[in-house]
């Protein structure tokens, strides 16, 4: 008859939040790069101020930059595994979605979807590493 420990799940659990976090805070400024390339490749920068605009918030850092006609700073999530990528240029909105005088150059969505398979990716790494030590 074998004795000792064999239930690792409040050990798994310990480790899935600070694990989920590091995702999280990754993608978070993978979907900043991806999002400032479009509006690279859109053609989208007189003065540079919406490239720079773009930022991430997390539960521990936020590198918005502010300055005259930036729209405020989204709140701070609570939580390890929320995060924000905003675009503090007020007009950023109408660049994206267009107005009835110019029609919209998308980056904010595509850039948003650039970065899903490296999330997936990251999440499926985790979920292989629960399954492994659950063995």
């Amino acid at each position: 008859m074998a004795t000792g420990e064999f239930n690792n799940f409040n050990k798994i659990a310990q480790a899935l939040t600070p694990a989920c976090g590091q995702v999280v805070r990754k993608t978070a400024l993978d979907c900043k790069a991806n999002i400032q390339a479009r509006i690279r490749s859109n053609g989208q920068i007189e003065t540079s101020f919406m490239i720079n605009s773009v930022y991430t918030v997390t539960s521990q850092s936020s590198d918005y930059r502010g300055g005259e006609n930036a729209l405020p700073e989204v709140p701070r999530p609570t939580t390890e595994t929320e995060a924000f990528v905003a675009v503090a240029a007020y007009y950023g909105m109408y660049q994206n979605y267009g107005t009835r005088y110019q029609p919209g150059r998308a980056f904010f969505e595509p850039g948003v979807e650039a970065t899903r398979s490296g999330f997936d990716a990251a999440t499926a790494a985790i979920q292989r590493a629960i399954e492994e030590a659950a063995q």
